[in-house]
C-alpha cells in the first residue's frame, strides 16, 4: 500500500444506520444515502459528507428533516438540475431549483425539504463526526 492510498476510499450505504434530527425511513423512500467520508472511513477525516440520491414518486417529497444546528458550517449541494427544495434558514423559508448550493453558518437553525424531482443532494459537514457538530446543548 502506498503513502496515501488509504486516503482513496469508496462509499458506503449509511442503510440503517440513525442519523440524529432525521427521519431515516422516510429518507429511504426517496432513496438510498451514501457516505462518502466520515471517521468511519477515514480516522483523521474532519469532514462528514453524504450523498443522497432522490427521486420525489410522489410530489410534494415528506418531511425527514427536524430543525437542527451544527457548531460548524455545513453545506448542502445540488449539483444536477431536476430537483426542487425548500430551505429553511432561520425563520426564513426558501424554494430553490437545482443546481444550487446553501451555505450555512455555525449555529444557523435550518432545515431542508426536496418538493419534487429526481437526483442528488451533497451534504458537507465540518467535523469528526456528525453527532458531535450539533449545537444544542452546548453554551454559546
Amino acid at each position: 500500500m502506498g503513502t496515501y492510498e488509504r486516503y482513496i476510499v469508496k462509499p458506503f450505504d449509511w442503510a440503517e444506520r440513525p442519523l440524529i434530527h432525521h427521519d431515516r425511513q422516510v429518507m429511504e423512500t426517496l432513496g438510498p444515502l451514501m457516505a462518502f467520508l466520515n471517521t468511519d472511513i477515514v480516522a483523521e477525516a474532519d469532514l462528514n459528507i453524504f450523498i443522497h440520491h432522490i427521486d420525489v414518486k410522489d410530489p410534494p417529497g415528506p418531511d425527514y428533516v427536524e430543525v437542527h444546528a451544527h457548531e460548524v458550517s455545513q453545506a448542502y449541494v445540488f449539483p444536477l438540475a431536476g430537483i426542487t427544495f425548500e430551505v429553511t434558514l432561520g425563520d426564513e423559508v426558501y424554494t430553490v431549483d437545482s443546481p444550487a448550493t446553501v451555505f450555512i453558518p455555525p449555529r444557523l437553525p435550518h432545515t431542508v425539504k426536496i418538493v419534487e424531482g429526481s437526483g442528488i443532494e451533497v451534504s458537507i459537514v465540518r467535523n469528526e463526526k456528525y453527532e458531535e457538530s450539533l449545537a444544542e446543548g452546548k453554551d454559546g
